[in-house]
């Protein structure tokens, strides 16, 4: 499960609901300031680089003020207006602004769907059309290949709903005894779910921590790992809380390293 961050957002510009692709919910009109907090388990580098775009946005912005209309930039750029970016396209996102890239929802892409922006890639990378493959972004079914569904992956109400073309949305939607559960691609803000048999997914992976993750899990637990006090993931390990281990030990509990997304499952252990 590899792990990072944020967003159904809408184009910079744009003040009504397009549908984007996933996204940040926030006004198109606002700063977009990018200046989260990292929590004890989510990184000190995700707030940087993200801070670090808020302020090239910023300094962009000051130069316009101070005379001459700022040059068009090329994809991976900060932005606030479809204007400042060559391809015409500003994906706006809540916390962290605008990124120049192919596209702000499917309808702009001749084919498949529109996949977000990535602004945690060295460099920022802008959002891409896709051909709707199995973890594409996308809007809506209608994008995604024959035999796949959109679903939604990480979402964080207001700034983040990424969703891609899946298996499945739930398990009904796999074959008798088989169960849907989400694999985690967060440091590219992607993923996709899909059928697994009981008992099969290892610790350190993804698991429905809302649904039937433990029945998918190989230790029979699906817990938690926290990624910067705003989300929730479910991920498969040896306990949940304290009471699972015997004591003294106690139940140690997921961490994800955001610079490479490797996840450290929750493990029994002695107390810190």
């Amino acid at each position: 499960m590899v792990v990072a961050t944020v967003l159904m957002g809408c184009p910079a510009g744009d003040d009504g609901d397009t549908g984007n692709v996933s996204a940040s919910i926030g006004s198109a009109e606002s700063s977009g300031s990018a200046s989260a907090s990292a929590s004890a388990t989510a990184t000190e580098g995700m707030t940087g680089q993200m801070t670090a775009a808020s302020m090239t946005a910023g300094s962009e912005e000051s130069g316009s003020s101070s005379g001459g209309p700022v040059e068009p930039q090329p994809n991976g750029s900060t932005c606030e207006e479809n204007t400042e970016c060559e391809s015409g396209f500003c994906f706006y996102i809540s916390l962290i602004g605008g990124i120049c890239g192919e596209c702000n929802a499917d309808a702009d892409c001749p084919a498949g769907g529109c996949s977000l922006p990535n602004p945690l890639a060295e460099p920022p990378t802008g959002a891409h059309c896709n051909m709707g493959a199995a973890g594409d972004g996308c809007m809506s079914d209608e994008v995604c290949t024959d035999g796949l569904v959109c679903a939604s992956i990480i979402n964080v109400p207001n700034i983040l709903d990424a969703s891609t073309c899946s298996e499945c949305l739930t398990d009904a939607d796999c074959d008798m005894g088989m169960l849907c559960s989400p694999m985690y691609d967060v440091l590219n803000i992607s993923g996709e779910k899909v059928c697994v048999a009981p008992g099969s997914v290892p610790n350190g992976q993804g698991c429905d921590f809302m649904g039937s993750g433990a029945m998918a899990c190989e230790s029979g637990l699906c817990a938690t790992v926290d990624i910067m006090t705003l989300l929730q993931l479910g991920v498969c390990g040896d306990c949940g809380v304290d009471a699972d281990c015997t004591a003294p030990d106690v139940c140690l509990p997921a961490d994800i390293d955001t610079a490479t997304g490797e996840v450290t499952p929750p493990t029994c252990g002695a107390p810190a």
